[in-house]
């Protein structure tokens, strides 16, 4: 791959922002050591993995002739038990056909949709632990937690970056390329920049894919020793706070427990270790 994974760039940490409204959430992964991995449908932003296959490139002869090759391997791949000459008269009608071609191409849109949702579960890790906006919008207004994990165990450090984009992405339907075929997974529009997004991509049983880890149900298992930290946020209740306190030192972990507290003269969070 193209595309440099978190420990290729010298990523050191990883965070992820949850709110607090379920605590089993968190209890789950000191009792079971499993994290919960989201389906794309349940993204805030309503264009994420949603690709949109290119049509206008069928201008150039190249583009078209390939598009055709494609689909034509497809029909090959999915449908052995047509004759050649079935198979030779669906390529004719395809390449005489740009109409058919275009509405092949919005039923390969719709199709990679679907399996976008049912085949992938992702889980969503950010650079900074003290982002406003980040605390704002993932943790309950600061009311929740951020996980703070080390990027040097074999999962994490395959996360891969977002790329923040100021025009919608158009992708090939022919495109063979491993970083193009993951782009529609690991593309946004620019107004998310400030998330500074990493992903971890995995598939959903049944589906299951080379090199690529699997969850059940969403859940994966924690490398050991990946979680460094749980970081309350400033305005989670005391509570709250207690309860969080009990499960980092149950766990026999050796979790770190740290706070986000309000920086009294400027507009920024401070990161301590947590004191009672």
């Amino acid at each position: 791959m193209k595309t440099k994974t978190a420990a290729a760039l010298g990523i050191k940490r990883l965070y992820h922002y949850q709110s607090f409204e379920k605590p089993e959430r968190l209890a789950r992964i000191f009792t079971d050591g499993t994290l919960y991995f989201s389906r794309p449908r349940d993204f805030n932003d309503p264009w994420d993995c949603r690709p949109f296959y290119n049509k206008s490139a069928l201008d150039d002869p190249q583009d078209y002739d390939r598009a055709v090759r494609w689909f034509v391997h497809c029909d090959r791949t999915h449908n052995t038990a047509l004759s050649e000459e079935e198979h030779v008269r669906r390529e004719n009608e395809v390449r005489g056909n740009r109409k058919f071609l275009e509405w092949l191409i919005d039923e390969m849109t719709a199709a990679m949709e679907k399996a976008i949702q049912e085949q992938y579960r992702v889980y969503c890790l950010s650079t900074h632990p003290d982002s406003t906006l980040m605390w704002a919008h993932y943790a309950a207004s600061c009311r929740g937690v951020c996980l703070e994990f080390s990027v040097e165990n074999e999962l994490f450090c395959g996360a891969l970056p977002v790329a923040y984009l100021h025009s919608y992405p158009r992708f090939s339907v022919a495109a063979t390329d491993e970083d193009e075929n993951l782009q529609p997974l690991l593309t946004k529009s620019a107004v998310w920049s400030y998330e500074d997004e990493f992903r971890l991509i995995v598939s959903e049983d049944p589906f299951v894919f080379p090199d690529v880890s699997t969850t059940k149900e969403g859940l994966l298992a924690l490398p050991k020793g990946a979680l460094r930290s749980v970081i309350v946020g400033a305005e989670m209740p005391a509570s709250d706070r207690e309860v969080v306190k009990t499960l980092v030192a149950d766990s026999g972990w050796g979790v770190e427990l740290k706070v986000a507290s309000l920086v009294p003269d400027r507009y920024e969070f401070q990161i301590t270790d947590f004191k009672p």
